[in-house]
């Protein structure tokens, strides 16, 4: 019985040493980095999402102005916002099987058209709703 305590001691103070030890003191620290490094790329997300609205906040109050400085910027947002028009009116005239498209070759589209995505929208609508422009 002797002999079952002192093993058992001898385990016991082992764990204790292992528990204490640097080596695992060293993996609960590292084990606890990856957490943190999920919540700074929360944290730099909802930064990158806020900078997003901020642009686009800006962008919407000022696209009709002449901006000097971020020229190429709001040409480029322009082009693409264009080109997604276009993309948005292909995927509904495939929709449709190609009749909004041999509507307006052959003359019978009525309506404004959109100076973004160049599709022709009902003269009382307010916002293309095509490419989403506000007329």
């Amino acid at each position: 019985m002797d002999f079952l305590n002192k093993v058992s001691a001898k385990a016991g103070e082992t764990f204790q040493n292992i528990k204490d030890s640097e080596v695992t003191k060293k993996a609960k620290n590292y084990a606890g980095i990856p957490g943190l490094q999920l919540q700074i790329s929360k944290c730099e997300s909802q930064i990158r999402k806020a900078y997003e609205e901020i642009g686009k906040a800006y962008y919407d109050a000022h696209e009709d102005e002449e901006q000097a400085e971020y020229a190429e910027l709001f040409e480029n947002i322009k082009e693409n916002k264009k080109k997604i028009g276009q993309l948005k009116a292909d995927i509904e005239d495939k929709k449709k099987g190609g009749e909004a498209a041999a509507d307006a070759k052959d003359g019978y589209s009525v309506g404004k058209v959109c100076p973004i995505c160049g599709r022709t929208v009902p003269d009382e609508s307010a916002f293309c709703n095509i490419c989403g422009h506000q007329f």
